[in-house]
């Protein structure tokens, strides 16, 4: 199958564009009656030459620039129209800016009306435009005199014509369907009727299509290629599409048609911007201007990264631009900027970020940022945002709207990245989400501050937080639920956090916490014995704790006077102490000596553990040993 070319016409009112357009194709391109009255080209006009070359013929008078932008936007070629008797005038100038801003770069100069000039003021003409050429770096452009009215070098212009139709690059089609509406009509019997230039991928009869920005859908009735009924529209053809369920008004030029859910309106983008080689007036930051994306213009304001306070000729500026109204474009579009009153062309370049948040603390890198979204590779500028995003979690279907592509491409960098530990894969719902691990360290470490802050001024956080307190506590705040979902995951796997129950605890709280039940299960067991102190093993049994973890545990609690340790063979709880303490100064009331029987059966303990208790109370000089007797301590009052 045959390649379409597109090639679009260029230059300054009354050149003879059209004219010359009818003689190469025997197609005249004004339609509308006022076009025919004025002797002028006011919009777009369209010739079909041979089975596969499209002629977008464009208005040359300065109020119609909007127009000719939305038809150069797309085409392969260009075809610049310079009259002879004339010579270069400042739509000249214009135009072959738009098309340098646009990245046509092959293309040809016609020098027509050769017929109204003498030989030598041809050749002065012939070398002021070589001149002209060179200084906006088209040197290699071929310039080809011919005579619109009179068919002299019209032979010669179609075949140099032909040379550079086969010198055109095949469209890269990488990318989902989109198409810029540049006309908008209806059909008796059809409906409406949009066409355009297919700039990526391919659309077919039956296909849902999503109208840009508004987001209105529709589905595709028809197709034609070159005035030819289809099927299918493929990737640099022009193509009329019949659509379904929706007026004229409703899909006018500067609309855009995509697949549902692959691209999404922008209200800001970044962009790198090259200044005319004129700038008849001061532009300063944030100052409103003209922005065209596609074959739309709407009102914005820019802003620059570069110190200068206005905007200098031939400079190339990183920009950021705000629109008034919703637009549509994508990473790598062309984007043309042109003042609001009165009309001229400012700069012109490439579109590199969509819809960015505040630069913020990134500001200081704005360089290295923008030297990346330039000339990165795809995985280097998803980085990039990713770094914008900041505590967030980001699924596919975001991501490819963001940079407009297909899900297999940004699938492939993705691996790349998750490979170099720069992301981490989430499944949820059936759909892949992508964190970034810098951006979990980072929220790991303001996190952990938050916490030690709060527990520095607050005895209440000892208990530990729950999942709410925590995600109030980050800062900035996350934005989204999975994103810090698996925050607390991975601070719970590496030990940063230790969840008991419905609460996260540092781990020298959960330390502490662990101690705390461990000792008060200590103290049940050891009172359940009662006056039957237990030695140390018993009480690692009953516990299933190793000795290296109970030693301090019950050394701790003998610090308390919670227990007592009794000859350092038995513990005995501080409750039953109490009682032994109270039945000796009973005794001792009644009787000088305490009566060691009637101790015994009170305790109801065996002479293992009697012994050991009885030296501790003389230990502690409750009592007082005298030979085989006892008697009142000076501790017992």
């Amino acid at each position: 199958m045959k390649r379409h070319i597109i090639i679009g016409t260029a230059g300054h009112i009354d050149h003879g564009k059209t004219a010359l357009i009818k003689a190469l194709t025997d197609i005249d391109t004004d339609v509308l009656k006022e076009e025919k009255e004025r002797g002028i080209t006011i919009e777009l006009g369209f010739a079909y030459w041979k089975d596969n070359i499209t002629i977008i013929d464009v208005p040359g008078h300065e109020r119609f620039v909007k127009t000719m932008v939305a038809g150069v936007s797309t085409v392969d070629l260009f075809l610049l129209v310079i009259a002879a008797d004339d010579g270069i005038m400042p739509q000249t100038r214009e135009h072959l800016d738009i098309l340098k801003f646009f990245g046509v770069k092959n293309g040809l100069v016609a020098l027509n009306k050769i017929d109204l000039v003498d030989d030598e003021w041809r050749e002065l003409i012939l070398l002021e435009i070589e001149e002209f050429l060179r200084a906006n770096g088209y040197s290699d452009v071929p310039i080809i005199p011919v005579s619109a009215a009179t068919g002299q070098g019209v032979d010669d212009l179609r075949n140099v014509l032909t040379q550079k139709i086969e010198q055109c690059a095949e469209r890269a089609s990488t990318r989902p369907f989109r198409l810029n509406v540049d006309r908008s009509f209806s059909v008796h019997g059809s409906g409406t009727v949009v066409t355009g230039t297919v700039l990526s991928d391919a659309i077919s009869v039956d296909d849902n299509v999503v109208i840009l920005p508004e987001g209105r859908l529709s589905k595709i009735r028809g197709i034609q290629v070159h005035q030819k009924d289809v099927t299918s529209a493929l990737v640099g053809q022009r193509a009329a599409i019949n659509l379904s369920n929706v007026s004229r008004e409703e899909v006018e030029r500067g609309k855009t048609l995509t697949r549902p859910n692959t691209l999404e309106p922008v209200r800001e983008f970044l962009a790198v911007l090259h200044t005319s080689s004129q700038i008849p007036m001061k532009i300063k930051k944030h100052q409103e201007v003209r922005v065209y994306l596609g074959t739309a213009e709407i009102l914005g304001r820019i802003a620059w990264f570069e110190e200068n306070p206005s905007l200098e000729a031939e400079q190339t500026y990183h920009v950021r631009i705000r629109l008034e109204e919703a637009g549509v474009c994508a990473p790598g579009d062309a984007v043309l900027i042109r003042t609001t009153s009165p009309f001229f062309t400012i700069a012109g370049g490439r579109v590199l970020f969509l819809n960015p948040p505040p630069m913020g603390r990134m500001r200081h890198r704005w360089q290295e940022i923008f030297k990346t979204l330039r000339n990165g590779q795809l995985k280097e500028r998803i980085k990039i945002f990713f770094e914008y995003q900041g505590f967030s979690a980001v699924n596919l279907s975001n991501l490819a709207t963001q940079f407009f592509e297909k899900k297999e491409t940004l699938e492939s960098a993705l691996t790349a990245l998750i490979k170099e530990n720069f992301l981490l894969s989430i499944e949820q719902q059936n759909e892949k989400h992508f964190v970034a691990i810098p951006a979990l360290d980072e929220a790991q470490d303001r996190l952990l501050s938050a916490i030690h802050s709060r527990l520095t001024n607050s005895s209440k956080a000892l208990n530990g937080f729950n999942k709410s307190e925590l995600k109030s506590m980050l800062k900035p705040p996350c934005a989204n639920d999975l994103f810090f979902d698996r925050l607390l995951q991975r601070m719970v796997n590496r030990k940063a956090l230790v969840a008991i129950d419905d609460l996260y605890l540092t781990p020298e709280l959960a330390n502490m916490e662990a101690r705390q039940k461990q000792a008060a299960k200590a103290l049940e067991v050891i009172c359940d014995a009662g006056f039957q102190a237990l030695t140390f093993q018993q009480i690692a049994e009953a516990l299933s704790l190793a000795p290296d973890a109970l030693k301090p545990l019950l050394s701790n609690l003998v610090k308390q006077g919670k227990i007592h340790s009794l000859a350092g063979s038995y513990y005995l709880h501080d409750e039953f102490l109490q009682k032994i303490l109270a039945y000796l100064k009973k005794s001792f009331a009644e009787k000088r000596e305490l009566d060691i029987a009637s101790f015994k059966n009170f305790t109801g303990l065996t002479r293992k553990v009697l012994i050991p208790l009885l030296e501790y109370l003389d230990q502690k000089q409750f009592t007082i040993r005298q030979g085989d007797v006892r008697i009142k301590g000076p501790m017992l009052n």
